[in-house]
Order: C-alpha cells, then structure tokens, then sequence
C-alpha cells in the first residue's frame, strides 16, 4: 500500500511481474516509470472505470450484440473486478469486470459499437473506455465458431480469397495456416450487427493487412517485415486487435494506419518502426485527411508501440490544412487508453486539429521534450492518469487554440 509519489516510484521499482500495488491518497506529482518494469503491468497506471453506451457491471453476464472479446464498455461504470480471464482468453487487467457469458468464451459487446469490441460507441456516441483485458500488446484470438477455416496448402491466398468473396454477414474466417509473400486484403464487409471476421492463431504470418470495407475484424495476425504501413484500416465498424506488426519497410515505415468512424485498435503489438537510415517520419500509427476520410469515434487501447524511431501517433485533422489536412468531415471523439508508448521523437503523440481526445492511463518512454502534443484547435482534450519514464520534460505541450475546453495536467511550453 503507498500513499504518496515516492512510495509510489519506490514500489515499482521493486515490483515483480505478479505483484499488486494499491494507491491510498492523491498523487500530486507526474508519476515517474522505472525503466526496469518495461512490460510489466505493475509499471502502469490502472486502468480508469469504463464509460460509455451499455456496458455491463462488475464480472456477469455482458449485453447482447455483436460478439467479441472481453468485458464491453458502457453507461455508467463497469464495477471493479479481480484479475481473471475476460472474454477472448485475454487476462483481466484493471478495472473492468470479466464478462461471464456469450458463446465459446467471447464476451457480448455493445450494440450497435465496433463489432467484436463495446468500447468505442456507435455513430454519435462517445468512445468509452478499456474494452479487453490483460496487459497492453497482442493477446490470444479465439477460433472458435468458424465458418470456413483455411489452413496450410499451396494454394492457402486464393483458398483465402474464395473465402473472403463468398463470406455472408456474420461470417468468422479462420485462417491457420501462413500466407508467406502474401497481403491479406478484405474488400468486403458484413453488416453492423454482424460483421466479418477474419481470425488468424496470433502466429498466423502474412505480409501486411489492408481493410477497404465496413463491418469487418482482423484478429491474430503477425505482420512481419510488411510493406507499409503494416496495418491499413479504411472504412466504418472496424476492429483489429490481436495482430503484432514488426518492422515495416518502405514508404513512410509507419506500422499502423486508420481512416473512418467507429474504430476500434485493441491489444496490438507495433514493434522496431524505424526508416532504415533513410529519412521517412516513422510512425507507430498514422492517420491524416488530405485524400483520406476524416476520422471519428476510435478507441486506440491497450497497444505497444515499442521501439518506435518517432511518433507513436501522428494524427492530422481536416483543420490542419496544407500539412497532412484538408477535406471534410471531423476527427473527434477519440481515447487513447492503457497503451504502452515508447518513442523517439520529440513528443509520444502529436495530434493536429482532432477534437475532444482523451488521453488517460497510459506509460510514456523516451527522451524526448514531452509526451503529448496538441496543436492546430485540438480542442476538449482531457489528459489524466499517465506515466511518464524518466527523460521525458513534462506531459503536455499546447498551443493556444487548442486551450478551449481542455482539462488535465498544465501545459508546460507549446506543441
């Protein structure tokens, strides 16, 4: 039990992988990471209670609707639970509740949110919370329930492809063998309450994802030394989550790009994003709006971004015209919670002319002046519950049209 910072930064440095720490009293300082407790969750801050449109309470039964892993988000607050298994397999990690029940150990998420997921609300609602338990970084997808399985053969991409043109709505493509040189790419979707599912074994291998569809969820791959980005997501009603992406190449190196509304980027793995020597800007994840959909309504929670040469998100609003913006539409209503960042720009994250983020219980490593930037009328920000690694200057930078509405730590400097 600690009361204060240093009792705080104290226990985890002495923490071990199992242990629990339990906080009595305010923390009035920034809260500071030992470099000894990287990857282990006693170095992270708990997660918050979950927010958002029907969620469930405590550990029973999760609502009806699309189905998928772990405890879902809603109205209200999910009632603490202990740490156990929470739907997909993953472990229970922080505050939410392990869903009970839904079929071959998937929770229910809630309807009509991002298939598989019930954090990030539906059209006009607000991205809640943590959705998945366990640790943050790529967890264990489940098989289960599969419509049409793919396995090993010579012929596994155009099997895969057979599979992804003639699937239903509601469809669960389970993929268990390698793709080798192959993408996968899904151009077609399944509805809503019913979206695709394409569900790899979390070793399953293939060289790079795209999504150009509505309604669909990519579970379990890994995407190792893809064209990149390695992961690119455009369209409404996506999830990805499970799938570990390593050392992308070419282009801009970034490992993970997204475009659309109702997103949800869950328990992903994004490692070694470096531009080779050459002089690409090198992203976690990325997204922008010049030739591309504005973005609303996306839930980024529980990821690593490790070994990243800079940003672990560069996101360019429509207001940030001429530098990656432009177009129509709003890129608003996101969270950014229980990830892992470690980050060797400047700043951990820069957010351009996206309103209304949140950005709550999140470790932040490198060297670099700060761990947020805001910029450009990134307005309605909230920041709270983070920890920053030593080496970092302060939390948050802010130029002074994205004051409006903000409330968290003090800025310290601008963007």
């Amino acid at each position: 039990m600690v009361s204060d910072d240093a009792g705080l930064r104290d226990a985890l440095a002495a923490a071990g992988p199992a242990d629990v720490i339990c906080v009595r009293g305010p923390l009035v300082g920034r809260g500071s990471a030992s470099s000894s407790n990287s990857g282990n969750p006693a170095g992270f801050p708990p997660p918050a209670p979950a927010t958002g449109s029907g969620a469930s309470s405590g550990t029973g039964a999760a609502p009806s609707g699309a189905s998928g892993p772990g405890t879902s988000a809603g109205s209200g607050s999910a009632a603490s639970g202990p740490p156990g298994r929470a739907g997909s397999g993953a472990s229970g990690w922080g505050a939410s509740g392990s869903a009970s029940s839904g079929s071959a150990g998937v929770g229910g998420a809630a309807s009509p949110g991002p298939a598989g997921v019930g954090g990030a609300a539906s059209a006009g609602g607000r991205a809640g919370s943590a959705v998945l338990g366990g640790p943050p970084g790529a967890g264990t997808p489940v098989q289960g329930g599969c419509g049409s399985t793919v396995g090993d053969a010579s012929a596994l991409s155009r099997a895969l492809s057979r599979a992804l043109s003639g699937a239903a709505a509601g469809a669960r493509i389970c993929v268990t063998g390698n793709l080798g040189s192959a993408r996968l790419e899904i151009r077609k979707g399944g509805s809503v309450q019913a979206p695709l599912q394409v569900i790899g074994t979390g070793r399953t291998t293939v060289k790079g994802i795209t999504v150009e569809a509505d309604n669909v969820v990519v579970d379990g791959f890994q995407v190792l030394n893809a064209a990149a980005p390695g992961i690119e997501i455009k369209g409404n009603n996506i999830t990805v989550r499970n799938n570990t992406v390593k050392h992308p190449t070419g282009g801009d190196y970034d490992g993970l790009r997204f475009f659309g509304n109702n997103l949800t980027i869950a328990h992903n793995t994004i490692a070694d994003v470096s531009p080779d020597g050459g002089g690409a800007h090198a992203d976690c994840m990325q997204t922008f709006t010049s030739g591309q959909p504005s973005s609303e309504h996306v839930l980024i929670d529980g990821n690593r971004c490790d070994n990243i040469d800079n940003q672990c998100l560069m996101a360019e609003g429509p207001g940030d015209v001429g530098d990656g913006g432009g177009g129509d539409g709003t890129s608003a209503d996101w969270v950014w919670s229980n990830n892992v960042c470690q980050f060797g720009a400047s700043q951990g994250l820069m957010i351009e002319a996206v309103q209304d983020v949140t950005i709550r219980n999140n470790l932040f490593r490198g060297k670099g002046d700060k761990a947020i930037g805001l910029d450009i009328g990134s307005t309605g920000a909230r920041v709270r519950a983070n920890l920053l690694g030593a080496g970092i200057d302060h939390e948050i930078g802010m130029d002074t049209t994205s004051k409006k509405g903000y409330v968290g730590p003090r800025p310290q400097g601008g963007p």
